[in-house]
Parts: structure tokens; C-alpha cells; sequence
């Protein structure tokens, strides 16, 4: 009789419908800077990319709450935004960082959500933004480094309180140092400061490989007036 109950059950299982088993669906988030700003982003103390873009696209993120750390290269000056976001089931969460209506600073917000279609790719996917002036490429890393907008005013400070031209020069020559970069428009304001043009050749020669934009130093060029001194730089940047 076993094998006769046994056959039934079986024939009962199978008359069931079929209840089919709902996928585990993942929430995803996709971040741009509207102006091409690059930045690092960190997904709940997950670094997702280690070399600065204007875009990225994260996957495989269970459905749920996030701290968002983000850090934003701006000429040479980071800015740090901490933001909690909410990502929703089967959802592609999109957000921008913006710049507000008062100032420069960068905040976040949210445009949208999209159905997911596709499993996305959960590497961060940098997309080709037109590139804005005075922005810089991905592997100008030491811009992370770079003076920052107070170092600068003390730099400026400090030589202000100088008569020395020479003394001058060497607070500024130190100064970029210690910060490890220096973006163009930053140095010709620290040449602006000096006296003398020799002297103004001399810090941007001293200068240029601590410069994280180099395609613009040709610019310090504008800070001379001497025809003389302008070809000496010209020499000097043809032969970096």
C-alpha cells in the first residue's frame, strides 16, 4: 500500500500550481557632477572608486539605507559632502551634485529613480562628461594635494607683511611645498605678489612640478610684462 500513497501524493504535488520564486532584486545608484566636478565615493565605507571621475554607477546594493561620503576635487580644493540616502527595491536611485543658489560649494540632490532593467555592473563606470574649463584630467591624482583657498590667503598674508622680494619668494616657494600642489590660477596670484619679475620667473620655475593643471601653466605667462622674461619661460616650459 506504501508504494500506491506514495504515487498519489506525488500525483497531488503536481497538480499544484507552481508557484514560481521571486528574484532577490537589488537597488542600484548612479551619482554626476553636473559641471564635470570629479569626486571619490564611498557607499557605506565601501570605497567604490579609487581614481576621481564625474560619474559612477553602483549595483548590487541590497535594497536599504546608505551613508554616502563624497569627496570633490575643485581646482585643487576638496570638498567633503556626508549625505544618507535611501535606495528602493529594484530602483536605479539617481542623484547629482549641484552647486546651490549662494556660493560655490556642491550639494547633493536627488533627480530620480528608474526602474532596474539590467543587473548593472557594480564597477564604477566612469562617462565621458564634455570636460568644463578648469577642471583636470584623472591622473592629476596630486591635485588632492593642492594649496588650499586658506593656505593661499596665508601664503598671500605672509608675504604682505614682507619688504623683501627675496623673502617673499622664499615664503611662497615654501609654502607650496608644504601643501604639496598648487594650481595655476592659485601661483600667478603668489607671483602677483612678488616685486620683481626675475623673481616671479624663479617661483614659477620652482613651482611647475608641484602644479596639478599643467596644460594651463603656460598661463603665467600673463603674470610678466617683460618681453625678455616671457621668452625665458617660453624656453623653460618647451623644455619640461
Amino acid at each position: 500500500m506504501k508504494p500506491l500513497y506514495a504515487f498519489v501524493i506525488l500525483c497531488l504535488l503536481l497538480a499544484l500550481p507552481q508557484v514560481e520564486a521571486r528574484p532577490r532584486q537589488e537597488a542600484a545608484l548612479s551619482i554626476a557632477s553636473v559641471r564635470g566636478e570629479l569626486f571619490y565615493l564611498t557607499v557605506g565605507g565601501r570605497v567604490i572608486n579609487r581614481t576621481p571621475t564625474n560619474r559612477v554607477d553602483v549595483g548590487d546594493l541590497p535594497a536599504g539605507r546608505y551613508w554616502l561620503d563624497i569627496r570633490i576635487l575643485r581646482r585643487g580644493r576638496a570638498q567633503n559632502i556626508r549625505a544618507e540616502v535611501f535606495l528602493q527595491e529594484g530602483y536605479e536611485s539617481i542623484y547629482e551634485l549641484a552647486r546651490g543658489p549662494r556660493g560655490n560649494a556642491l550639494f547633493l540632490r536627488k533627480v530620480g529613480e528608474e526602474p532596474m532593467r539590467r543587473r548593472p555592473d557594480p564597477r564604477p563606470t566612469p562617462r565621458p562628461n564634455p570636460r568644463p574649463d578648469n577642471t583636470y584630467d584623472q591622473d592629476d591624482v596630486v591635485c588632492r594635494n593642492a594649496m588650499q583657498e586658506r593656505e593661499l590667503e596665508r601664503a598671500l598674508r605672509f608675504m604682505k607683511e614682507e619688504g623683501m622680494d627675496d623673502r617673499k619668494l622664499e615664503i611662497a616657494k615654501g609654502e607650496i611645498k608644504l601643501a604639496g600642489g598648487i594650481m595655476t590660477e592659485d601661483l600667478m596670484a603668489l607671483m602677483d605678489a612678488l616685486t620683481f619679475e626675475d623673481r616671479k620667473v624663479k617661483l614659477a620655475k620652482y613651482a611647475y612640478t608641484f602644479v596639478c593643471d599643467t596644460r594651463n601653466f603656460p598661463r603665467v605667462l600673463d603674470a610678466l610684462e617683460f618681453s625678455s622674461n616671457k621668452r625665458e619661460m617660453q624656453d623653460f616650459i618647451y623644455k619640461q
